[in-house]
């Protein structure tokens, strides 16, 4: 009792230090326990939460999967639905039933599976698509062209079909099912349903439907409706293609009027599922069936966090006890050495453990000020910035200026003369991107200052400012400001000169004229920035000074150069691309004639409009063409060469490949549709212009099309199919050679020599050898 006793006194005893120790673990404990009983509390009350919680996520998981998969699989089938109303509804197919075509079988034949192929390469999800019709006895398919019912793989699908009364439904068929398809089929004619002669089918690989719907699923045809199941070992899928009708949960979705529910059912077994289902109103429903066992393991992970939580916890208050007698108990003393190991030699040591802890201290205060004089150094200065707002004309009121001006130590009476440096074509270099305009104004204001310090006649300020570097030039003495611009002029050219040296920059250098007071400097630096524009026509200068420039301009009438705009269009409409850059290069030089900023850029803007006008005649989108910003690229450009290769080397690659686009998508169909009309109406006078017309578009344009398409220009076309139709009219008609000449549009001596060269022999020997 005794021994229990004194355990308990040394286990509360606070006073000793040779038992501070055991207080430390004492207290680590009882905080431990402290914990882990509300840990245990809030983990019993967050597991029946959570269980809750996650149950409605995980229903609400699966009916948003539903949700996403009903709205992907009712795009794909509407659209397969959509293509066959379309392809039945075609005239080629209208013009069989209703007795239209009588002559050239083949050509309708033809026809037909193009159209069908068509159909089939548009959509990705159609394997193949038949035609059959009672009139011919004959399958019309994309793989197999036109051949015999009784040698078609799917001929006991096709007669299934015709004993079907419906007329449309999704069916697994016997021959297509074993392929792993499902056919969508549509009785033809369209609109006829009680003597439909014909069935348009259309199959699809039910692996890629499947592929929108989550888990195991399966494709149930019902009827005229269609079941998507998607199941999680819930039902068979290879039991419920057979038994779908005989499971309760589908009568009950099946007598349910609301479009979207779900509920519990019970099975067999005497387990529990949840059903959601969504019924389309094109007569599909959508059903996925999860097993409440399925959702009770999904929860098992919140048992496991619990009780990993609570072990954790007292393990590591385990190990904070262990290690803190041996290692932790001592801060201060770690502190020390710590502090002792990195400040070696540079702080005095102290018998005072508190004391050397401050010495510390002082010494990262000192480090930390000086580290931020660093930082004050690097930044721009309070100077700079007043500078910036000077050049800027944000000085409204004088007396501000002066205040400034005293505050930071800048001269008011003295001259002043801005000049203005800035980098050729920086983005343009692969070494630069766009967001390093402030590095690069930085480097040319060093350059600049460093220079000015070596030229002990020169005084001022230097400063970054808008992605260039602005050097104020100062003389305070009055009676040498005639030297003042060649002094300036003399000065740049050594700029010029050390950054191409050293840096390896092409800069452009405007100067403005020198002033006698420092509320005039923005109109110094304004008038430096105007030098700079006349870059874009003056592309050889590099030292720019306002007062030449102007001095030496002259206004004189100039007229916009219309003829090299419709140069350079017609020769991009051509593709004919070096063409147009030597077209660009005359413009150019056009424009520069005019010593106009405004005008020259202007000038490019209305080029580039007709060029977007061109585009959008050859079929282009608008759309596509205006998402480029294209003027936007173009307003950032300050010189002609700028200008020009911004032109050569985007826009122009731009123009050829939305044009190559757009006559891949429209070109094939107009040589279609000019054929056609051809052959149509042979017997007439033909010509390009009137061809072209008919597709909209250019007599050129159709010209070098048709011969990139059908593989010969369109006169000798023409030829050919006058030549086919003299040939019908020798073999089917009694009309003498002068007679079919005359229909055709030929004098007879032109017929016989035209068809004796294409055919290798005369008229009457043809008609003579084939009739």
């Amino acid at each position: 009792m005794k021994n229990w006793l004194n355990r308990w006194r040394r286990w509360f005893d606070l006073g000793r230090d040779r038992r501070s120790g055991t207080y430390l673990q004492r207290l680590i404990w009882v905080g431990c326990l402290s914990v882990c009983i509300p840990i245990m509390i809030a983990g019993l009350v967050y597991y029946q939460v959570s269980m809750e919680r996650t149950r409605e996520q995980i229903i609400g998981e699966s009916q948003s999967s539903l949700v996403l998969a009903k709205d992907r699989a009712e795009r794909m089938l509407q659209g397969i639905e959509k293509d066959s109303l379309q392809l039945a509804a075609d005239p080629i197919i209208t013009d069989l039933f209703a007795g239209r075509i009588q002559d050239m079988p083949l050509i309708w034949h033809l026809g037909l599976v193009n159209k069908i192929t068509l159909v089939k390469n548009a959509n990705d999800f159609i394997k193949e698509i038949y035609f059959y019709s009672t009139l011919e006895s004959i399958v019309l398919t994309n793989n197999y062209g036109s051949m015999e019912l009784d040698q078609y793989k799917y001929k006991a699908d096709i007669q299934q079909l015709m004993n079907d009364a419906s007329l449309t439904r999704w069916t697994y068929l016997p021959a297509s099912r074993q392929e792993g398809l499902i056919t969508f089929v549509r009785k033809v004619p369209v609109g006829s349903s009680s003597n439909a002669q014909g069935i348009l089918g259309l199959q699809v690989d039910i692996g890629a439907i499947i592929r929108f719907l989550p888990e195991e699923a399966a494709v149930i045809p019902m009827g005229k409706e269609l079941v998507f199941l998607s199941t999680i070992g819930h039902l068979k899928l290879e039991e419920s293609l057979g038994n779908l009708e005989s499971w309760a949960g589908y009568e009950t979705i099946a007598a349910s009027e609301d479009s979207i529910g779900s509920f519990y059912e019970t099975r067999q077994d005497g387990s529990k599922a949840h059903v959601s289902y969504m019924k389309s109103m094109f007569g599909r429903t959508y059903v996925s069936v999860i097993p409440e066992d399925l959702i009770a393991d999904k929860l098992a992970w919140i048992r496991v966090l619990t009780i990993t939580a609570l072990l954790f916890i007292i393990a590591l208050a385990a190990m904070f006890t262990y290690f803190s007698t041996k290692r932790v108990y001592s801060p201060i003393e770690q502190l020390i050495k710590h502090s002792r190991s990195l400040g070696a030699g540079r702080i005095q040591g102290s018998e005072n453990e508190l004391e050397y802890i401050r010495a510390c201290l002082d010494y990262l205060n000192k480090e930390s000020q000086r580290l931020g004089k660093y930082m004050e150094k690097v930044q721009p200065t309070l100077r700079e910035r007043c500078l910036q707002q000077l050049v800027n004309g944000d000085y409204i009121l004088s007396d501000a200026l002066l205040h400034d001006c005293e505050t930071y130590g800048l001269t008011v009476k003295a001259t002043y003369g801005v000049m203005v440096v800035e980098v050729e074509n920086a983005i343009r270099e692969t070494r630069f991107l766009p967001s390093d305009k402030p590095i690069i104004a930085f480097t040319l204001a060093n350059v600049i200052q460093e220079l000015m310090e070596k030229n002990p006649d020169l005084q001022g300020y230097v400063f970054p400012y808008e992605g260039r570097g602005v050097g104020l030039i100062r003389w305070d003495d009055m009676e040498e400001q005639g030297k003042l611009p060649q002094r300036m002029i003399a000065f740049a050219q050594s700029v010029c000169d050390s950054l191409q040296s050293y840096l390896s920059f092409e800069v452009s250098v405007g100067i403005g004229r020198c002033y006698s007071h420092i509320a005039d400097v923005p109109v110094s630096y304004k008038e430096a920035v105007v030098a700079l524009q006349y870059r874009i026509y003056q592309d050889t200068a590099s030292i720019l000074y306002i007062e030449d420039l102007e001095s030496s301009k002259t206004r004189s009438v100039f007229r916009y150069p219309r003829e090299l705009e419709g140069a350079i269009v017609d020769s991009l409409s051509k593709g004919e691309t070096k063409l147009a850059e030597q077209s660009l290069e005359k413009f150019t030089k056009a424009l520069q004639q005019s010593q106009s900023y405004h005008f020259i850029h202007q000038s490019y803007s209305v080029l580039l409009s007709a060029i977007i006008t061109s585009l959008e005649k050859q079929g282009g989108s608008i759309l596509d063409i205006l998402e480029h910003n294209l003027f936007g690229q173009l307003e950032g450009k300050r010189t002609s060469r700028d200008i020009i290769d911004w032109f050569t080397g985007v826009l122009f690659p731009l123009h050829k490949r939305l044009t190559e686009e757009t006559l891949n998508d429209n070109g094939q169909s107009a040589i279609r549709q000019i054929c056609l009309h051809i052959r149509e109406h042979c017997r007439e006078d033909l010509t390009l212009v009137q061809c072209a017309e008919l597709v909209g578009m250019s007599p050129s344009y159709v010209s070098r099309l048709f011969k990139k398409e059908m593989g010969i220009n369109f006169l000798d076309f023409v030829v050919e199919c006058k030549v086919e139709e003299v040939k019908r009219l020798l073999l089917e008609t009694d009309l003498s050679i002068s007679e079919i000449a005359g229909v055709i549009g030929y004098s007879e001596r032109n017929l016989t020599r035209i068809f004796q060269r294409k055919v290798q022999m005369t008229p009457s020997m043809f008609r003579s050898a084939y009739r």
